[in-house]
């Protein structure tokens, strides 16, 4: 054999998984497609990469679908604490956000990147670049990986190729059918933690603000609450983005109905909110409704909100009734909007499906079909909520796949 264990994929899962079979001796490779390592990785979080959540593993573990449960074993061999201190001692000083969110403190994805990067050469592992995989099969007790018009052949295979998404950075999904071939089951790809579609568009003009601090709730048409959070959620030109609407869309399934419904002040209550509008209406009786408005909202939404309610902006403060009032306080703690789908792979974060968990050891990542198969990162059908999950789940996947391998 020409290795004793070769992974392909060079993003975060595939980084760790190299870096920790490389610590173990023998010969070690990493295959990656594109000129660098990392790709996808220096996008995430709008190139300041949230790493993962400072919370426990139970968190973790709830904001983990379908199967949250199934990475119990990979989060315990790698737990958020143990990867913050991994990353610390690796020169990367961290800082944590609202959310529990971690991030590099300098705000660069590339000091995450290039600690992994360092990891794998430290440990002696030959990284291979512009290495685009032909052929990947089975060969006796090994495995024989086709470069080109080279063949690699090794005894154990870690596939940590991820799914679809961010497809200009290379992701095709190909990953996903050598697992087939080597008689996995693939649940069905579909775009995650992507921009949701709506069909009222009277907050268009707003397209580009983004809102904070607000919350937002996901509803199936029975009207039941499906998602809950506070956070950020911005408006665009076709319906919502941010963490918020990324988040939801993780629930919405093609061909049902939904609501996304919008609290602009979530820390009043609704009896706190009609006592202040009654004061701004009183004290300020002779003002039109558009200035008392303004002094409610960002500016970019007073004149969307006056569209989406109905109200007149010219009408003064002294003439506004009660059922108008109502309907002002309705407009800024339960605006709903109707989803009609989610944007496409070309804006999609994580793919939502992969290789079915049931036919993976939770224990070792390793293949439950084919002995020295072992799978890291997004390639697995696990996915999570924003908010450093995901990233999670990527390097403690790799830790524990480079650790049995």
């Amino acid at each position: 054999m020409d290795y004793s264990v070769i992974v392909i994929g060079g993003g975060p899962a595939g980084m760790m998984a190299a870096g920790i079979a490389g610590s173990k001796g023998g010969r070690v490779a990493i295959l990656e497609k594109n000129r660098v390592f990392g790709r996808k990785l220096l996008l995430t979080g709008k190139g300041r990469c949230n790493v993962t959540n400072d919370t426990d593993i139970e968190n973790h573990v709830a904001n983990l679908f379908p199967q949250g449960k199934f990475l119990y074993s990979a989060l315990f061999a790698f737990p958020p604490w143990k990867l913050m201190k991994w990353l610390e001692e690796g020169g990367v000083e961290l800082k944590v956000e609202r959310g529990q969110r971690v991030f590099p403190a300098e705000d660069d994805a590339h000091r995450i990147r290039n600690a992994l990067v360092g990891f794998m050469k430290r440990e002696k592992v030959e990284l291979k670049t512009l290495q685009e995989v032909i052929k990947c099969e089975r060969k006796g007790q090994g495995f024989l990986i086709t470069i080109g018009k080279e063949t690699l052949s090794t005894e154990k295979l870690i596939l940590a190729t991820g799914g679809c998404s961010y497809p200009q950075t290379g992701s095709s999904g190909e990953g996903l059918g050598w697992a087939e071939k080597f008689g996995h089951e693939v649940v069905n790809p579909e775009p995650g933690l992507v921009p949701l579609q709506t069909r009222e568009k009277e907050l268009t003009p707003a397209a580009g603000l983004l809102l904070k601090n607000v919350a937002v709730k996901l509803k199936n048409k029975r009207k039941k609450t499906l998602y809950s959070e506070l956070g950020e959620i911005e408006v665009t030109g076709f319906g919502f983005s941010g963490a918020l609407a990324l988040s939801a869309s993780l629930l919405v399934k093609e061909g049902q109905t939904y609501f996304l419904e919008l609290d602009l002040k979530p820390g009043l209550e609704w009896s706190q909110l009609d006592l202040r509008l009654q004061r701004d209406l009183e004290d300020k009786n002779k003002d039109g409704l558009r200035d008392i408005m303004a002094g409610l909202l960002p500016r970019k939404l007073v004149v969307p909100f006056f569209e989406v309610t109905g109200l007149d902006p010219e009408k003064r403060a002294s003439q506004v009734t009660r059922e108008e009032r109502e309907e002002i306080c309705r407009g800024l703690k339960a605006l709903s909007f109707t989803v009609t789908g989610k944007r496409d792979w070309s804006e999609a974060i994580i793919t939502m499906g992969g290789v079915k968990c049931g036919e993976i050891n939770p224990s070792t990542m390793e293949s439950k079909l084919v002995p020295g198969l072992f799978f890291a990162g997004e390639i697995i059908n696990v996915h999570g909520f924003t908010g450093g999950y995901n990233l999670q789940a990527a390097f403690s996947t790799g830790f524990l796949a480079g650790e049995n391998c």
